[in-house]
């Protein structure tokens, strides 16, 4: 089943992010450095990041996008969606298979 990706508003409300939003997620996770905050991305349990974190995370994806052509695509896509949350001061939720 793989990772499933939300998005919350500052209530709580959670939506689907899109089937492909997990999909993206997938790709660059064995691409992240071991210290960075995606690394923590729980592949059977649940994760959530705030905002704050999400800008960090953004930075983390910049340097990916950079650094790795094969996650590329990926990272970008991710990265529109993660731009989305942090301008509406939401949370991004994933739920591990």
């Amino acid at each position: 089943m793989g990772l499933a990706v939300y998005i919350e508003d500052q209530n709580h409300q959670r939506m689907h992010a899109g089937r492909q939003a997990g999909a993206y997620l997938e790709a660059i996770l064995p691409h992240v450095d071991a210290d960075a905050l995606l690394a923590g991305v729980h592949l059977h349990g649940d994760t959530m990041f705030n905002s704050p974190q999400l800008m960090r995370i953004i930075g983390e994806i910049d340097l990916l996008i950079e650094h790795n052509f094969d996650a590329r695509s990926d990272a970008m896509e991710l990265k529109t969606i993660l731009d989305g949350v942090v301008r509406r001061r939401g949370y991004l939720w994933i739920s591990g298979d």
